[in-house]
Parts: C-alpha cells; sequence; structure tokens
C-alpha cells in the first residue's frame, strides 16, 4: 500500500472569482406595447357596434310628430317611395 502520493489536493480547494449575476451598469428596458392595424380596426369595430346598439332603433319625437301631422291632416303623403317603405317596414314587423 503506498501513502505517500497524496496529489492534487491543491486543486478541489482552489475556489474561482465568481462574476456577479448583474451588472450595475445594465440599462433597465421599459416594456412596449403596439397593436396593429387590425386590432385597431376591430377596437374600431367593436366601439361603433355598442353605440349602435345603445341607439333605439325608433326616434319617439319623430313618430310623435308625424303622428300629430297625420291627425291633424297635414302629412304630405304624395310621396309613394316613402309610402312603400313605411308599408314594407310594417309588413316586414307584422310577419315576424
Amino acid at each position: 500500500m503506498v501513502i505517500d502520493k497524496i496529489g492534487n489536493i491543491g486543486n478541489i480547494s482552489e475556489t474561482k472569482k465568481s462574476k456577479p449575476a448583474h451588472s450595475k451598469k445594465e440599462e433597465v428596458k421599459a416594456d412596449t406595447i403596439s397593436i396593429s392595424s387590425e386590432g385597431k380596426q376591430a377596437a374600431e369595430t367593436a366601439r361603433l357596434s355598442q353605440i349602435a346598439k345603445e341607439t333605439p332603433d325608433i326616434r319617439a319625437e319623430r313618430v310623435k310628430e308625424i303622428r300629430q301631422k297625420i291627425n291633424d291632416g297635414t302629412y304630405d303623403f304624395n310621396d309613394h317611395k316613402i309610402l312603400e317603405m313605411v308599408a314594407d317596414r310594417i309588413a316586414s314587423f307584422l310577419l315576424r
């Protein structure tokens, strides 16, 4: 048995100098976000759709005004396109 050949013990105990994980000179960058033109268009479409949903289909004041003119006999029915449009709307409403 040879006891006198103990070598490389010095290499085991040596430590290497470690580098710091982050240097203090690093510049911190702010987060950024960019929205594509399609995303912007979709957001605008959603906004306009919401406005359309909140807007009433029937303008109560206009209906009241026309009813009053009809009752007074002062409403002008000479335009046949208007009559056809009103008749079509009434028919589509009744046929639902």
